[in-house]
């Protein structure tokens, strides 16, 4: 009894404490990058850490996300005067945004006030922190609304969200029936306004609480909100409700130091045009932003953000193994090996028995039968070649034997997969009964052996030779270099057009007319085998300087500068 009275004391204590909890304004230092801006009606902006992020347009309402559930969407704040009798909508009041990697701020600028909103997420919690920074003359109340969701992201399906106001901590508490799935969102000090009684018809209205602030309150303190999430139940969202109310200072800071040392411990640029310059750093931060945690799955790079909108769906933040492969030869040309090495782990990770690497990972994968109910999972063919190429590659940059000698049989398992994918014995592996290459619909859709995937299948062949060597595996270096010269002659036969000057897309399945077999379309594909020295060099050559190429050059240029 005595036991269980210190706990309920500790936990009623714990409450107020929260309840009463403010965040004094405090000194926020800066990573180094910074964009400020004028609001532009529907550009998109994100707020993403690991394990929580917020999607909306720089106009209108956001969504938030605590992978792998969307927790709630239509977030929008709205402001009130003292002895003014009209609800001021913050989208009419909105002014300005200032993106650093760290944070996102919004100045929201009207004539008796100026409310300044940051929203960060935590590197590695499961949460948004929001910290509203105003400036009033009049004592003044602060609306914020929004749609509670809950909803697991696609395709694991719908759920309903129960809705509950904890009146003491001064929080929203989002639940489902099976009690795994929760959240919660509020700020100390606010009242709520709009729950409807449980009897009531469901219907989808938003949530709203409010806070009183007054001038002296504004001068010292920072309104905090804060949104978190479980795949634990309610306790643990509670537990980090409260955790991030609690350092969101110290939280602020990590995030900055964390950017600091990526932009530190990578490669930089030094150009006349500073916007160049800092337009590599943006872009680094922008890939290290892909980097998302699982709960259930880990942690790998996912392929791209956007509003989900009515749907699950948020882009495609989610994990793709050739997004992930071809982004992982960017981040070793720039030095953020731990990141490569996090990458190439997730994909061995949810590597197919036989050794095929994943081409897509929904982040709702392990709550419904994806890697064998679902057509998407191990859609494409050119991730399992395209894992060798990166493995080589990173052993070339970084030579660490250890990484390279624990991910050895997850190499060679992905090599006998497609190897065994030439059914015809004539040296080029197939996109038949195996997946899409680069090309996945359209009027080129589909095809048998599509060049590019040849391409990476060489690449794949010569840096398996050189890895085999390292670790002194003989037969296999000895077997791929056979293979690589079998595929190189193979793509010299049957892709080279000498009438025309340049290499088809692919071959189509067999008709059984010879001339049909090639699909002689003139396309940007050839400029992966090129890019790595693959092809004949005076075929490439002759393929650069006919009339021809002209028109294709500046797209094998794009191709290129466009990768991530």
């Amino acid at each position: 009894m005595r036991t269980r009275l210190i706990a309920w004391l500790s936990l009623s204590l714990l409450s107020a404490s929260v309840a009463t909890a403010e965040v004094a304004k405090f000194s926020r230092s800066a990573s180094g990058l910074a964009l400020t801006h004028a609001v532009r009606p529907g550009a998109f902006f994100d707020v993403v850490g690991r394990r929580a992020a917020v999607f909306g347009y720089e106009d209108r309402p956001f969504e938030a996300w605590v992978y792998p559930m969307k927790v709630l969407d239509d977030f929008t704040l709205s402001f009130a005067l003292e002895g003014y009798p009209l609800e001021i909508a913050g989208r009419d009041v909105i002014s300005a945004i200032e993106v650093r990697p760290e944070a996102t701020s919004f100045t929201y600028s009207h004539a008796a006030f100026t409310v300044r909103e940051t929203m960060f997420a935590p590197l590695d919690e499961p949460g948004i922190v929001i910290l509203l920074d105003i400036s009033t003359t009049l004592p003044m109340r602060v609306t914020t609304s929004f749609r509670p969701r809950l909803r697991l992201m696609w395709p694991a399906g719908l759920m309903t969200a129960t809705v509950g106001w904890d009146a003491t901590a001064q929080r929203y508490t989002l639940s489902e029936e099976s009690g795994r799935f929760a959240a919660v969102a509020g700020s100390p000090g606010s009242r709520e306004l709009t729950l409807m009684p449980y009897q009531e018809e469901p219907r989808d209205v938003p949530l709203r609480f409010v806070r009183d602030i007054s001038v002296s309150d504004a001068r010292r303190t920072l309104m905090p909100i804060v949104i978190a999430g479980s795949v634990n139940g309610r306790r643990e969202a509670e537990t980090t409700y409260e955790r991030l109310l609690a350092s969101a200072p110290e939280l602020y800071e990590q995030n900055v130091r964390a950017y600091r040392a990526l932009l530190a411990r990578t490669a930089d640029v030094q150009m006349p045009d500073a916007r160049l310059a800092d337009a590599f750093r943006w872009a680094k931060v922008g890939v290290d932003k892909g980097m998302a945690t699982n709960p259930y799955l880990g942690t790998g790079l996912v392929a791209g953000f956007r509003t989900s909108g009515d749907s699950e769906r948020p882009g495609f933040a989610w994990f793709f193994g050739r997004d992930a492969l071809w982004t992982a030869l960017a981040i070793d040309a720039y030095g953020d090996f731990q990141a490569t090495r996090t990458a190439l782990d997730f994909l061995a990770k949810h590597q197919r028995a036989d050794g095929k690497i994943p081409h897509e990972v929904s982040q709702s994968a392990s709550l419904i039968p994806w890697f064998d109910g679902y057509p998407y999972a191990w859609a494409s063919a050119d991730a399992t070649p395209l894992f060798i190429v990166a493995h080589a590659e990173h052993w070339r940059v970084t030579g660490d034997r250890a990484f390279l000698d624990r991910s050895w049989q997850a190499i060679v398992k992905a090599y006998q997969f497609s190897s065994a994918t030439d059914s015809d014995g004539d040296g080029l592996i197939e996109n038949t009964n195996v997946g899409h290459g680069w090309v996945e619909g359209g009027a080129l859709y589909p095809p048998h052996e599509e060049i590019y995937l040849q391409g990476v299948w060489l690449a794949a062949l010569e840096g398996l030779e050189e890895l085999a060597r390292v670790v002194s595996s003989a037969p296999v270096a000895a077997e791929a270099h056979a293979r690589a010269d079998k595929v190189r002659q193979a793509i010299e036969a049957t892709y080279w057009l000498p009438a025309r000057g340049y290499y088809a897309f692919a071959t189509a399945r067999s008709t059984g007319k010879p001339e049909e077999r090639l699909v002689e379309e003139d396309t940007v594909l050839p400029a992966v085998p090129l890019w790595w020295g693959l092809l004949q060099n005076e075929r490439a050559d002759q393929r650069f300087d006919s009339p021809l190429a002209h028109c294709h050059r500046s797209r094998v240029m794009a191709l290129r500068t466009s990768m991530p």
